[in-house]
């Protein structure tokens, strides 16, 4: 081995930075550079303790988080789909694949305006879609997903029970924590609820839905919901619950969150065009 070649020409070098703000001297954090031929733009040196360095090096951390938070968001969404859906299904659900009638030209129209105020982050209340079995509900709001994802927003939709099975699984799975989960529904550019009201739901599922729409409200992030019930068969099929308390609270909150829009049934109506 050719020791000379690994001696340090830390001699020749000057390892000394100073804060842009005050100008106090920085000192190189390690000892790395003492014993290696490093380039001076890679040595790392301590921060200052300045007011005006720290609200620098606040900022940065915080873009460091929301990025690596952004990529394990990312992470968990592939592996839901993955785990639960055909993502060629859901690719088939387009606007311009929906058909279009008399009787739900306009409520189309509303979804369309929906997603481009998504798109330019100016959409702060969520979309309740309600209507009768086989309406196009679950089409409009994939076709909505496919815009946003289009324009790299992260989207997570499934019916409640299954999003909330995610939950119970991270009880088993030790590498995902509970509040992870709620942390993804609760920030995630888009979240969208399938066919409400459907499956029975408990006062543990009714907790968790109540918290990530307060969250998502709070936080001024759009929710879409699809279901077939009205406001108040909701209410109803929620009051099969232990807690007809927290069923009403989750209903008030959702309306008074969410805007409003019923598709019709779609056979014997003159199709208008394609979108």
């Amino acid at each position: 081995m050719d020791l000379e070649n690994m001696k340090c020409n830390s001699k020749d070098k000057i390892f000394h930075n100073k804060c842009k703000f005050c100008g106090k001297d920085l000192k190189p954090i390690g000892l790395d550079y003492l014993y290696a031929n490093i380039p001076l733009s890679s040595i790392e040196y301590e921060r200052c303790d300045c007011k005006e360095s720290q609200a620098y090096w606040n900022e940065i951390d915080l873009k460091k988080e929301i990025q690596k938070k952004r990529k394990l968001f990312e992470h968990m969404i592939r592996q839901f789909y993955i785990q639960n859906y055909s993502s060629k299904r859901l690719q088939d659900y387009q606007f311009e694949n929906f058909i279009i009638t008399e009787n739900n030209e306009k409520e189309v129209e509303i979804a369309k305006d929906f997603t481009e105020k998504c798109i330019n982050k100016n959409q702060k209340n969520g979309l309740i879609i309600t209507g009768k079995s086989g309406v196009g509900k679950t089409h409009l709001a994939t076709a909505i997903l496919n815009k946003l994802t289009e324009r790299d927003m992260l989207v997570l939709m499934g019916r409640l029970i299954l999003l909330l099975d995610v939950i119970k699984d991270t009880f088993k799975d030790f590498s995902s924590k509970e509040k992870d989960i709620i942390e993804l529904y609760s920030k995630v550019d888009m979240l969208i609820i399938d066919d409400l009201g459907t499956e029975k739901i408990s006062s543990w599922a009714l907790e968790k839905l109540y918290t990530i729409i307060e969250n998502r409200n709070e936080s001024k992030l759009p929710i879409i919901v699809t279901t077939r019930f009205n406001k108040e068969s909701l209410l109803d099929r929620f009051y099969q619950s232990e807690d007809e308390e927290l069923g009403e609270a989750v209903i008030e909150k959702l309306y008074q969150f969410c805007y409003g829009i019923e598709l019709k049934n779609m056979m014997n109506m003159k199709k208008k065009k394609l979108v």
